[in-house]
């Protein structure tokens, strides 16, 4: 039932951020323990890692709490994307899994958080978590993210979009690219680590975030040795230089794009960043029957406008108390963000989660 890696009966999960090769991918770097357990199609994986610097993992940090003992991360360490694994099954199987794991970390002393669920499993980890200790856990706005789904093999994918406007700046859109001289080519993964990690950098230090060329290069490495299967590589060619990337990577329905690298200072004007973040991977899944793609966190108008939905991100804590005003405060930006009938749908989101927990309150 419990095993240090992932086992070979782990569920198959419907997101890319629960497979197998990227829970591999990220114990790989050696950080911390892992534990995953799987009982009758349901599967949980849990990490104790005190020492991984990655603000966005952080209870504390994410949280805004001053509570920094010792913690039992369940869901994934990275990805920003845990749903739960597995079918449809009871709150009171949910707790033996979660029991199960904080039985093999006995240094936590029953302290765990889950983050990055999507809104609709919000409700099945907290009834787990009552089942558990009879007591309701804290519930938290943490973050949001993008998709696109119904992406159809035979019509333009411009067709589906909401506007008239939004259809014809998709058109212009890629007309500049082909029109600007650059080349637009799939590529092997290996391609993307050898002249990637620099592109990487540059856009990570444009949203404020610094990481050592060395690191970067050494994660992309590390993808191309353990998701080669899955991945699906992009490059924009000036010449013979690579000056644009995209990864992503296939998981049934799905194609998760997990990162784009630019050099800035040799960009055409040519929509470079809309074309490897989403031309190019659209193009790929109408091409390969892919009905979704996962686009991530931030720039929530731009890939609105292009066709993608937001979704909230939670986290159950136990022993945190949930905050509405705490939940305003955290969706607030996301929805000045967004057009118009995308902040009513991220609104309604929002509320609908809320419902629900006050619903399970009434019911106890």
């Amino acid at each position: 039932m419990i095993s240090c890696a992932v086992p070979s009966d782990w569920p198959r999960p419907a997101s890319f951020y629960s497979s197998p090769n990227w829970l591999r991918f990220v114990d790989s770097d050696g950080l911390g323990r892992a534990a995953y357990l799987a009982e009758d199609g349901a599967g949980i994986v849990a990490h104790l890692c005190p020492e991984d610097g990655h603000p966005d993992y952080r209870f504390e940090t994410v949280l805004d709490s001053a509570d920094d003992r010792a913690r039992l991360l369940l869901g994934g360490r990275r990805g920003f994307c845990s749903p739960v694994v597995g079918g449809e099954h009871s709150p009171s199987a949910l707790a033996r899994l979660v029991a199960a794991a904080l039985d093999a970390f006995p240094e936590v002393d029953g302290a765990w958080w889950w983050p990055y669920l999507p809104s609709e499993d919000v409700s099945r980890v907290v009834a787990a978590a009552r089942s558990l200790t009879g007591e309701t856990p804290g519930v938290h706005l943490v973050d949001a993210d993008c998709v696109v789904q119904r992406i159809g093999p035979a019509e333009p994918f411009e067709s589906g979009l909401t506007s008239k406007q939004r259809r014809t700046n998709w058109r212009r859109e890629w007309r500049r690219f082909t029109e600007s001289g650059l080349e637009l080519r799939q590529v092997a993964v290996d391609e993307v680590v050898e002249s990637g990690a620099r592109l990487l950098q540059q856009v990570e230090s444009k949203y404020g975030n610094e990481h050592p060329l060395d690191r970067l290069t050494a994660s992309l490495g590390r993808q191309a040795r353990l998701l080669n299967d899955e991945a699906v590589a992009h490059a924009v060619f000036d010449g013979p230089r690579m000056t644009g990337y995209s990864l992503a990577y296939r998981w049934g329905d799905e194609l998760a794009v997990r990162s784009v690298g630019l050099d800035y200072a040799s960009l055409h004007d040519a929509a470079e960043y809309a074309v490897l973040l989403l031309h190019a991977p659209v193009r790929f899944a109408q091409e390969n029957g892919i009905g979704s793609l996962h686009l991530g966190t931030r720039s929530y108008e731009a890939k609105c406008r292009r066709g993608a939905r937001v979704r909230g991100l939670w986290a159950v804590a136990p022993g945190t108390t949930t905050s509405r005003t705490a939940i305003e405060d955290r969706a607030r930006p996301v929805l000045a963000e967004l057009p118009a009938a995308e902040a009513a749908a991220f609104r309604s989101e929002i509320d609908a989660v809320q419902a629900a927990l006050a619903t399970g309150e009434e019911r106890r």
